[in-house]
This record gives C-alpha cells, structure tokens and sequence, in this order.
C-alpha cells in the first residue's frame, strides 16, 4: 500500500504545475489591491502610537478614525458603532461576551440569562457558549434542517421570556448554508410583541459574507455583527463588531481605553486600515460578483457528482448556498489523504473549517446535518474566490478520480 502511494506521488510532481489553484477562500483570502494600496505608505507614514497627543500620533489616529467612518457608510451605521478588534474570533467574543456582560453589570445574574444558537456555529461561537454554559448561563440549540438552515418555527420553539441573545452565522464556513436572516429577525421581533418581552439582541456572525451576500445591518435587520478582514480580501487579524442601534456592551479584554473602552491594546493601525478598503471593495458590486462565481460554482458540483465515484453534496443547492462554497463527501476515501495529493497537484483545499482543528476527524456540522459518520468524516471544502476559473474544478476532479481508483486498488 505505501508503495503504491509513493509511487502516485512520485508521478505527480513529475508533472509539472504552471500556477497553482487556490480553493480555500473560506479559510483565508488574499490581499486585494485596494487593501495593498491603503496600507503600503501606512508601512512607514503612519509608526505613530493612536493614544499619543503629538502629531504622529494623532496621524494615527486619523487614519483609525477615517477606517471607521469608511467601514460606517459601507454597512450604513453610525462611526460610533464600529469596534476594530483583532479578527473573527475576537468580535465574535466581544459581541457575545461583551453584551451578555453589559446585562449582568446592569443587575441580571449569569442564571437569569439564555443563549439560543445553532449546533453548526464556528468554533468560535460554540466555545464561547459553553464557556458562558459554566457561568451560569442557559444556552438552547435551534434545530436544523438537512441542509443546516433554520426555519422561523425551529427558532420560535427555543425562544423563552429569558432569551437575552441569539447568535448564528450568516454563512456556514463549511457548508455554505445561508440563514435566512431577516425572516429569522421578524420572527423573533414578532415573538417579543406578541408576549410583550424587552428586545432580544441578534447577533450574526458574518466572517464568510462580505464578498458574496449584502452586510448592511438595517437591511438584515439585526443588531451586532461580526467581522474578519482576512476573509474579505484584508489582512489576517482584522476585523470588528458592528452594532446598529443601541445595545450594550462591556470589554472582555481590560487594559487602556481604546476603543471606546471596548478593546484595549494599541491599535494596530495598519491592518485597520486596510481591513477597511477591502470591506469597502467586496461589498461593491456583491451581488455581481455572486452571480458568475455561482455560475462556475454550479458547474464544479455537477462536473464533481458526475465524474468522482460516489460524490454526494452536503449542505443546499442553488440560492440557500453561498456563491463560492462546495462541500463533497467521498465516503470510504481518506480525504485528508485527498487533500495533501491535491495540494501536490497544485491545488489547495480543505477538508473543513481551518479553526476546526488540524488532521483527521469528522465534520461536526457535516455530522449534525446528516447523521452519518462516514459522510462526516471524508468531506472535502472547496470555496472559489472572486478569480476563481472554469477550468479549475475539473482538476480537482481529475486528482480525486485517481484517488478512489488508486483506493480501490489497494482494497482489492
């Protein structure tokens, strides 16, 4: 068996790979010129610490300050109500954390409160939750269909009097489900009048939304927002809470007062920055720039079912999936395996979300949606970016015909 393997590989880097294919924009993207262009004079104009009284520092500042207003107008909020904070992860604690906090210094014990979420949400969220699980806190799982969407009548049937808070991705990282967000929101707002409760916050996750789905708050309808630059074309450890309207929030982090008291450490100037150009970029002509990867990224999965063995798609088809996600599952192959051939081969790929762990096991949201452990465990992520080709699916395709073949030999 590991012969053989070796003698696969061996073929394939004797093959020579004109330019690689990357398939792993759900995990990081790269830099888009907008962002590149804001932050090179940055690198040596702007060293000044943001808290500082004299001219560099306040030329810091400056630069802070007109990033909020930018990232404001690009999801129609007030300046007031952007927090810059180190990433995804980050904002998502802050937004979580932050306002449940804000309840308890306003006299509301930990048990008092409760949480409803999903059981698909990133890493992130899920640890979060069952950190404030420990706290005292009740937290409720909505249930979801088998394609990871939730409807009105599964999040009505974990609604209570003490929810304080809901919090769901906008996108699924692995599977690409899209919630419907703002009948998700009504259902909710119609839920409080009818039993005539305070204003349940929403809180949604968009880490994966910016380059394919609208971000504007008061269109989506909720009230905090997560954010990371370096899923939308900006720099790795960026990003920000968003908050439309008034909901409170206290800092999960202590130390000096900036922003707004919220996020304390010195600005990193820079990559707020360009955080800030490449929101601006890939939320302009979203809904175009949706429309031609959805195209390439229907093609990929019937070229994918038709032509890998035993291929099966997780998560939704047509417009509940976003533009740029393909999830497969090959079951019986090792696609941990498929992955490393694959990036051999010059394609880079995923079996799922990076923040899920490193190596082998299963796709807990893969496993939640279907049931099935073997599904669960050999899924492959692909995810196109705004350059993405017609040509590059079919490639992948290629290397993961070999791979069932070259495992069907070796099982015989």
């Amino acid at each position: 068996m590991i012969l053989l393997m070796q003698e696969w590989f061996s073929s394939w880097l004797k093959k020579p790979v004109a330019k690689r294919v990357y398939l792993d924009h759900a995990a990081a993207t790269p830099m888009c010129v907008a962002a590149r262009e804001v932050m090179a004079p940055l690198l040596v104009e702007s060293f000044g610490n943001p808290s500082a009284i004299h001219t560099e520092g306040q030329a810091a500042q400056s630069v802070i300050e007109s990033a909020r207003a930018q990232v404001a107008r690009t999801l129609g909020v007030r300046s007031a109500g952007v927090t810059f904070v180190s990433g995804g992860t980050e904002a998502n604690a802050l937004a979580i954390v932050g306002h449940l906090t804000a309840r308890v210094r306003a006299g509301a014990a930990w048990s008092d409160l409760e949480v409803v979420s999903t059981p698909l949400e990133h890493p992130s969220v899920l640890a979060t939750l069952s950190e404030l699980a420990t706290r005292g806190v009740t937290v409720r799982m909505a249930a979801v269909n088998e394609v990871g969407v939730v409807t009105p009548a599964a999040l009505t049937a974990v609604l209570r009097a003490q929810t304080a808070l809901i919090t769901m991705a906008y996108v699924n990282s692995e599977i690409g489900t899209i919630q419907p967000v703002s009948s998700l929101v009504r259902t909710v707002r119609a839920f409080t009048r009818a039993h005539n409760l305070p204003k349940i916050t929403v809180h949604l996750d968009a880490a994966q939304a910016p380059l394919w789905l609208p971000c504007q708050l008061a269109r989506l309808g909720v009230d905090t927002l997560s954010l990371d630059g370096g899923k939308c074309g900006g720099p790795k450890g960026s990003g920000a809470v968003v908050v439309h309207g008034e909901v409170a929030l206290a800092p999960v982090l202590w130390g000096g007062g900036q922003e707004h008291g919220l996020r304390p450490g010195t600005e990193n100037v820079l990559a707020i920055a360009g955080f800030a150009a490449a929101l601006a970029w890939a939320q302009k002509n979203v809904d175009e720039r949706a429309i031609r990867v959805r195209a390439l990224r229907d093609a990929g999965i019937d070229q994918l079912q038709a032509l890998v063995p035993g291929a099966v798609l997780n998560g939704p088809v047509g417009e509940e999936r976003v533009a740029n996600n393909i999830n497969i599952s090959i079951p019986g192959l090792d696609t941990e395996y498929a992955v490393v051939a694959l990036d051999v081969a010059g394609i880079a790929a995923s079996t799922k979300s990076a923040c899920a762990g490193i190596g082998g096991g299963e796709s807990v949201v893969v496993r939640a949606i279907t049931g099935d452990a073997a599904r669960a465990r050999s899924t492959i992520r692909l995810t196109l970016g705004p350059d993405s080709k017609a040509t590059d699916i079919p490639l992948v395709a290629r290397v993961l015909m070999d791979q069932v073949a070259l495992m069907g030999t070796l099982t015989q």
